[in-house]
């Protein structure tokens, strides 16, 4: 007993002489601190954009990027519907709450007390354009109750409240980055800023693209909106040098490579491919059908090209079992042969362009965007200009309305250039062509047809009175693939082109028959048609006619349900006190989101 007596006494001697700061502050331990500069922050929180990537296994089907089978492509794609119990498509979800969630909140707050403004202001861009994807994807979300300790249910706030925020993100990001630091950066904030290397000029021009999107989108609410949109356009980007991209140093791990690319082979099998429509599009085979759903030749107005105009970007796009000519010179419209695949059918060929997986010994790193060091797009020059080229037409300024789309379509050739990497040939043992690693177009080949299609009759030959927003939105959609989940709000926005009601929205027995599982379109005579030859999968014609989910009663899909084992593992409360529709209904998917009703809801 005396010797434990001893012992407790030199235990307690111990921190009588020693403070509790030097021995339980567990926060203070170097290996593991409680704190860090914002700065050190900031790469973690731009790395988590690959969510995007998810996310768009069945987003891009969904806009008819993409055809193809298997979870993604058949259950969000054909189906429209959505994967019972699982996580699928709620990576946007993940991403802001939880991925950037309080990091971002605290790299603001911290940067804002230390007068770190430029970094303030990148955080503030950041969360603004996290925010307005959440809520396009989404509708209803969580903001107010957003990161408030100590609550264990969350309730939602509408999208208008959402897009609301995210406005006063961007602009409270452009003022903080119009600001004079009170402090020296350290070097590092250019390897940290993975996307402008600590550019403020650029990101206050990213800022306003936010904004710009944002604007576009609530634009059938309040024509206001357009003019709104339009200036924020005038203050983004200038040129395609502007484009924000994220990059990736693919230094052989999966960690920093691109979700697209061959290392991390998620689209590497025989899943997905471009779509039909997509092909048909920048080919010049839009279909026209007849009264019962036969295809009777081709539309006879094709507002992308025609079968003797080569579109270059068709190249980069699109994966074909082609073989690569010997001399770039033999390149022409009929070189390559290009082959799209209906929402829910297995693709003959993938992304890649093989019938096989993609590998490293067929592939190398991969091709155009589907490259494991490939920068990943956020937004771009081109996606800007549309915007404002649709603003434009809409309030009638036909003339600067066109010269915008030409702006937005060369643009678009420019972004699609920089990603080019030239083909290597591989051969089998015969010494017979099989694959290429790269793509099969040179860069100097590309600007050479990308020129002459910039004088075709299909962009600068066109002529303002031609111009018409067919042609504005079909050249975004071209512009935006397979990258930009926008692409959905615009399709949304103008209902998918089907037959709409009296309140100028889709109904029942009008735009679909529920019984049938069928949606019915616009004729392509309709002059309010926007997107010429699109067809949802369910639709009355003999290429579609698969039909959504029994869940659907008829309707497409209008909104991405939140992250299953966040919300409705632990949050279902909230999600059941959503309306119209309840957040836990098996068609709560088909609810409506605010930006496409009418200008009174």
């Amino acid at each position: 007993m005396r010797k434990i007596l001893i012992s407790l006494s030199i235990v307690l001697a111990m921190f009588s002489t020693t403070s509790c700061s030097d021995w339980l502050d567990v926060n203070k331990n170097v290996d593991s601190p409680d704190w860090v500069a914002p700065i050190l922050r900031l790469a973690p929180i731009i790395s988590s954009y690959e969510g995007i990537a998810y996310d768009l296994r069945g987003l891009a089907p969904m806009v008819q990027f993409w055809g193809g089978s298997g979870t993604y492509a058949g259950t969000y794609g054909a189906s429209h519907y959505y994967a019972a119990g699982s996580d699928a498509m709620g990576e946007h979800w993940r991403m802001v709450y939880w991925l950037q969630g309080q990091n971002l909140e605290d790299l603001i707050n911290d940067a804002r007390t230390r007068g770190e403004y430029k970094l303030a202001g990148i955080g503030l861009a950041i969360k603004a354009y996290s925010w307005h994807k959440l809520a396009s994807l989404h509708g209803d979300i969580i903001v107010k109750d957003a990161f408030v300790p100590g609550k264990l249910s969350h309730n939602y706030d509408n999208q208008e409240y959402a897009f609301q925020m995210v406005r006063q993100w961007a602009r409270e990001a452009i003022t903080e980055l119009s600001k004079t630091d009170n402090s020296v950066y350290p070097s590092t904030l250019a390897t940290y800023d993975l996307v402008y290397q600590g550019d403020a000029t650029k990101w206050k021009k990213f800022a306003y693209a936010v904004l710009a999107r944002n604007y576009i989108a609530i634009s059938g609410k309040n024509a206001k909106y357009l003019d709104s949109a339009i200036d924020a356009a005038n203050n983004s980007f200038s040129s395609y040098a502007d484009d924000a991209n994220m990059r990736f140093d693919a230094t052989g791990v999966s960690s920093n490579s691109n979700f697209f690319g061959v290392l991390r082979a998620n689209l590497t099998g025989l899943v997905y491919s471009q779509s039909d429509w997509m092909v048909q599009m920048m080919t010049g085979k839009l279909p026209k059908f007849n009264t019962e759903g036969a295809q009777e030749g081709y539309l006879e107005n094709q507002p992308i090209t025609d079968s003797l105009t080569l579109d270059p970007r068709t190249i980069c796009y699109f994966g074909t079992k082609d073989t690569m000519p010997a001399l770039q010179s033999s390149i022409n419209v009929n070189t390559f042969k290009f082959v799209g695949t209906r929402p829910g059918y297995t693709p003959g060929v993938n992304l890649f362009g093989l019938s096989v997986a993609a590998t490293a010994t067929n592939s190398g790193t991969g091709r155009w965007l589907y490259r494991d060091n490939a920068p990943w797009p956020l937004t771009c020059y081109a996606e800007v200009q549309f915007i404002k080229a649709e603003a434009q037409f809409r309030k009638g300024l036909k003339t600067d309305a066109f010269e915008s789309f030409k702006n937005g379509v060369a643009g678009s050739m420019q972004f699609v250039k920089r990603l080019i990497v030239p083909g290597t040939v591989v051969k089998n043992t015969s010494n017979v062509q099989t694959s290429v690693i790269g793509d099969k177009i040179t860069a100097a080949t590309f600007q050479t047809f990308a020129d002459s299609y910039l004088a075709s009759p299909y962009v600068n030959g066109l002529g303002s009175n031609n111009l018409t927003l067919a042609h504005i939105m079909m050249q975004k959609h071209i512009a935006n693939y397979p990258w930009n989940t926008d692409a959905w709000n615009d399709l949304r926005r103008y209902h998918y082109d089907l037959k709409v009601g009296a309140r100028g929205v889709p109904e029942a027995n009008i735009s679909w028959n529920e019984s049938a599982r069928r949606v019915y379109h616009k004729d392509e005579s309709d002059v309010t048609r926007v997107y010429k030859g699109f067809y949802l999968p369910a639709a009355d014609v003999i290429t579609r006619r698969s039909g959504f989910a029994t869940q659907n009663l008829g309707s497409p899909c209008y909104r991405l349900r939140p992250r299953y084992n966040s919300e409705y593992m632990w949050n279902l409360k909230s999600l059941k006190a959503l309306t119209p529709i309840s957040g836990d209904a098996d068609n709560y998917g088909t609810s409506m989101v605010w930006f496409c009703l009418p200008a009174s809801n």
